[in-house]
């Protein structure tokens, strides 16, 4: 309860903090968890990830569909080229990585500009289920990387009718 200098109890009602908080000091560190936690859900949307070094990590937008016999999975990478990109497979995941780099330079007037880029990433994708490394099949289309994996045993469908009794 909070006492005032009149000690009239009235004033102020037990129930001012409700039944969650009968302590201010707990009413704060729930605020403060709740703000920890929006913090970090949000914070996620716009903090760009980097290497130790400081230089950004770009990681592709993949899509893994599931076709029953296989894995298609979708890696959305523009700009680069079929000799950029590499893909490794084990039975159980699969990674993929790439690199590109370009320069340009510009006489004009007397001054000269150069320009470089260079851009790296790299995607690890564990598999629910096993695979078969040497049958796998990747084309790339209008920076978008196509990646067909076989599974190595299909799942079994069974069927059981069921008498209703």
């Amino acid at each position: 309860m909070i006492r005032r200098k009149d000690k009239r109890e009235d004033i102020v009602p037990r129930s001012y903090w409700g039944p969650l908080w009968s302590n201010p000091m707990t009413m704060l560190n729930d605020m403060d968890k709740l703000f920890d936690d929006f913090r970090t859900d949000w914070e996620s949307l716009f903090v760009v990830p980097r290497t130790m070094q400081g230089e950004l990590i770009r990681q592709p937008l993949v899509d893994i569909t599931d076709e029953g016999d296989a894995f298609v999975v979708k890696a959305e990478v523009p700009g680069l080229k079929k000799d950029d990109l590499s893909i490794e497979v084990t039975e159980d995941a699969m990674e993929i990585s790439g690199e590109s780099s370009s320069e340009r330079e510009e006489k004009e007037g007397g001054y000269v500009r150069k320009e470089r880029h260079y851009s790296r990433f790299h995607r690890s994708l564990p598999l629910p289920d096993r695979i078969i490394p040497d049958k796998v099949d990747a084309q790339l289309k209008d920076g978008l990387l196509t990646v067909k994996v076989p599974k190595a045993t299909p799942p079994e469908k069974k069927v059981k009718k069921v008498e209703v009794k």
